[in-house]
């Protein structure tokens, strides 16, 4: 028997980013696996496949099958290309999973019948200066009105939480993250408004998540608040059951 998944709750696994050994990239589809040859850099092809074969892994658990029949569908909701949110089909309804990775961590949040969408980003810059084109005006009033030592990580809370947003939603980066306005970044996690945003208007739920210092992350879900359990696991550890 696969393992309960109550319909109110949301588990976000966090792991390592480290690679795995090669046996666990057959686990990999042929689409994972020419999306993995296509990355230009080894640690983003580390990391993409790390996310995936653990997206199969724990969803194999709640789909009470083994992850090498786990069947992922992800329909682009704008170019119907297969590259949108990670749904698994079951007789006990749809296990909505969203994969996140940046520097040496990654999160697999998974949910049943609720669409969820995770982000996590280190708090780094990765250019010359914190690119604000991608707050809204009332959050580059707010992270003006910081001290400069607390920008960055500010900036990074505001990111972590639009883009969980942006990937529930499906839309991605296909829209612009200025286009909305998340609450400040010391207080709880809110979606406060949305300028152009398409339709469907289900309601956005919002939560930052334990990530450690070094980074930021948060859960999206829509439709309805879910209780967030959050968890460590092994990579290893867990293929080891297989």
């Amino acid at each position: 028997m696969g393992e309960r998944l109550d319909s109110g709750e949301c588990l976000v696994w966090r792991c390592p980013a480290g690679p795995l050994p090669a046996p666990l990239h057959t686990l990999l589809d042929d689409a994972e696996q020419a999306r993995a040859r296509h990355l230009g850099h080894d640690a983003a092809r580390t990391r993409f496949v790390t996310g995936r074969v653990m997206a199969r892994l724990l969803a194999a658990r709640y789909a009470d099958t083994t992850p090498g029949q786990v069947v992922f569908t992800s329909t682009c909701r704008h170019c119907t290309g297969p590259h949108g949110r990670l749904e698994v089909h079951t007789d006990a309804g749809v296990l909505h999973l969203s994969v996140s990775h940046s520097a040496e961590r990654i999160l697999v949040a998974i949910a049943r019948d609720t669409v969820c969408g995770v982000d996590i980003e280190r708090v780094a810059l990765r250019g010359d200066r914190i690119p604000v084109s991608a707050l809204s005006p009332a959050e580059r009033r707010v992270l003006a009105d910081l001290p400069q030592p607390r920008r960055l990580a500010a900036f990074i809370r505001y990111w972590a939480r639009k883009e969980a947003i942006l990937k529930a939603t499906g839309d991605g980066l296909v829209l612009s993250p200025a286009d909305l306005t998340v609450s400040a970044p010391d207080v709880s996690a809110r979606l406060l408004s949305w300028e152009n945003r398409p339709p469907p208007h289900l309601s956005v739920h919002l939560s930052d998540l334990a990530v450690g210092d070094e980074y930021r992350a948060a859960l999206a879900t829509l439709g309805r608040p879910l209780s967030i359990v959050e968890r460590d696991v092994d990579p290893l550890a867990e293929a080891s059951h297989l």
